[in-house]
């Protein structure tokens, strides 16, 4: 499966020119929209390769898992997950840098959590093992890279690597309040005539008069 522009998997390098990666996985990605790599663009993306290893620090080499991944993170991971997960939150993380146009370095992976997003049949938490669809949240410098719309993040795996695909998303025409849904319907401001007239049938149901047939 092809990871967008960049170049394959390889030898521990991390395509689209920002050299070497100091990571023990392989690496490769790219970015879309036809935008600069020194810029934000429209979507991302990253594979990360865990073939022959076997331990998570092996996936980040040099860097350390305190910095790559937050507190909520580490806990979500290491609940009887296997490598691959901590390999498609780290392929999460590195997509969106790349849509975001940031190096993957360990301070700027670690201001990029990706932890289950609560839904509506369940609002569980990090530890909830059930599936949720991945939320990301930018904290630190980045917290003000991630425009007006949200960063959508998508997760697949092999028996081999992680692949995930970064997008920003924006709210569609469609989604704003429609013109007619913030003036008051016309019929809805009038008494209905039928209303009007039900009233004072009602107040001659009760009159004196009636009580006595009663």
């Amino acid at each position: 499966m092809s990871a967008g522009a960049g170049g394959g998997v390889g030898g521990g390098n991390v395509s689209g020119g920002w050299g070497r990666d100091v990571s023990g996985s392989s690496v490769s990605g790219g970015w879309g929209s036809g935008v600069s790599r020194d810029g934000p663009s429209r979507w991302g993306s990253a594979v990360v390769g865990y073939a022959g290893l076997a331990r998570p620090q092996e996936l980040v080499g040099a860097m350390s898992l305190e910095e790559v991944f937050t507190p909520a993170e580490r806990v979500r991971s290491a609940g009887g997950r296997t490598l691959q997960h901590w390999a498609g939150r780290l392929a999460a993380k590195r997509a969106v840098l790349r849509l975001l146009g940031v190096p993957p370095t360990a301070e700027r992976l670690g201001q990029v959590e990706v932890l289950p997003e609560p839904t509506p049949v369940c609002r569980g938490d990090a530890a909830c093992l059930t599936g949720h669809p991945p939320a990301v949240r930018l904290t630190g410098r980045l917290a003000g890279l991630g425009g007006s719309g949200s960063i959508r993040v998508s997760l697949s795996h092999t028996a081999q690597r992680a692949l995930a695909v970064a997008l920003r998303t924006a709210r569609l025409p469609e989604d704003a309040a429609h013109p007619l849904e913030d003036a008051a319907h016309p019929l809805e401001d009038a008494a209905h005539p039928l209303e009007d007239k039900v009233q004072p049938l009602e107040d001659a149901a009760r009159s004196p008069e009636n009580e006595e047939d009663r």
